[in-house]
């Protein structure tokens, strides 16, 4: 099945490059291209992505930006299952932090290399949320107490079995796939999960994701 992503930017230049990059993804199709906010909202409506990749500042009528977090508002409370990825230049990491707080399914700022947004799909298409790795350093530098950047200490208590089950989870395996191929019961495999979470201080994927993302624990699917 085709993934149709919609692709939102008032730079032409930034878009043809995302589309470029996102093109040699098999499965993969750039179903349109637009450069203002009410454009973003009409054609989710009339070409029905599967995921949206937005700057946070957009034209609303290709005069004057819209409000960013007012138009992932919208798209989340307008389109639930539609994937939402913001591509931005913004270093702020308040402005950042409101921006997950909007829940959208990845995060990237513009000096990521292209190949980490392939990451970003690759993981929402995964069940995931991804927060880019220079986007994780600024959120971590301005507030190191924040959840998404706990200690290490969680992690240094981790058992075998439960590193093995948490490493597995994190490349997109769901539990029952890896009750299957560790010949555990899918109860033990939830039971391991869930204590490494407790360990590690994080009580969600998002959580879970942000500190693996950090801290080195993610690996290649």
């Amino acid at each position: 099945m085709t993934l149709r992503i919609l692709l939102a930017d008032d730079h032409p230049l930034v878009s043809a490059a995302v589309a470029d990059r996102l093109h040699t993804q098999t499965g993969w199709e750039v179903c349109g291209c637009v450069t203002s906010a009410t454009a973003l909202l009409n054609s989710v409506e009339s070409l029905r992505p599967d995921v949206v990749i937005t700057d946070y500042h957009m034209p609303a009528h290709g005069e004057g930006n819209s409000d960013g977090l007012r138009l992932l508002a919208s798209l989340r409370r307008r389109h639930p299952s539609l994937a939402v990825i913001v591509l931005t230049m913004i270093t702020n990491p308040l402005v950042l932090r409101s921006i997950l707080d909007t829940q959208v399914h990845g995060l990237l700022l513009k000096d990521s290399p292209l190949s980490e947004l392939v990451t970003v799909v690759c993981r929402i298409q995964r069940g995931f949320h991804y927060i880019g790795k220079s986007a994780l350093e600024v959120l971590s530098q301005a507030d190191p107490g924040n959840p998404a950047t706990p200690g290490q200490a969680g992690a240094e208590r981790l058992s075998r079995r439960e590193m093995e089950v948490l490493r597995l989870y994190l490349t997109g395996r769901s539990v029952s796939e890896i009750a299957v191929l560790l010949c555990r019961s899918v109860k033990t495999i939830s039971r391991q999960k869930n204590c490494a979470m407790q360990k590690l201080g994080v009580t969600n994927d998002r959580e879970l994701f942000e500190f693996a993302a950090l801290n080195g624990m993610l690996l290649t699917a």
